[in-house]
């Protein structure tokens, strides 16, 4: 499961990030990790962007990122 399957209040542990290295070390700096908690308070409409919160950051992915994303919803 990857982060743009999820909806609007769900919970989710980051399993592993499948995208490049510069984009990885970016969402680390933001708090998108391997074993980071997060929560999903958004989704636009169709799904393309998702408005994530780890921690005190909220950080928006459209759909390619976050579907780089694998988790485990909790």
């Amino acid at each position: 499961m990857n982060v743009s399957e999820l909806k609007k209040g769900e919970r989710a542990i980051v399993i592993k990030v499948e995208l490049p290295m510069l984009l990885k070390e970016r969402l680390r700096s933001l708090g998108i990790y391997t074993g980071a908690k997060f929560v999903v308070l958004k989704t636009s409409f169709k799904k393309k962007v998702f408005l994530i919160q780890s921690g005190g950051s909220k950080i928006a992915l459209d759909s390619e990122l976050a579907s780089g994303i694998r988790v485990l919803k909790t």
